[in-house]
């Protein structure tokens, strides 16, 4: 009997811990989607599209560092890197939102 409940708790955490992994990459493809739009609709001027493109390659090189070693990310280095991802993606809405237009 424990030995189920022990198996069911350690497949949960690996499930739970498969979905935050994914989660990261998902956001940081739907963040450069948000960019190319944006660009594209003429929402972000040029100079704006390269401060968020340079954030993005900034958070995935801090992915890869933390990765470089280990091989995954540890909880502190996920809080990091979600923080980031959190600053990010208000960055993008602020410059889609300004007053600044590429027309």
């Amino acid at each position: 009997m424990k030995s189920k409940i022990i198996l069911a708790v350690v497949l949960l955490l690996g499930v739970t811990a498969g979905a935050s992994a994914q989660t990261i990459g998902q956001r940081e493809r739907n963040e450069r989607h948000r960019i190319t739009e944006g660009r594209r609709d003429g929402e972000l001027t040029r100079g704006e599209a390269f401060r968020l493109e340079q954030e993005q390659r900034h958070i995935n090189h801090d992915i890869y560092n933390d990765r470089r070693y280990d091989r995954h990310l540890s909880p502190r280095e996920r809080r990091h890197i979600m923080r980031e991802e959190r600053r990010a993606s208000h960055d993008i809405y602020r410059y889609k939102h300004n007053r600044y237009n590429r027309f």
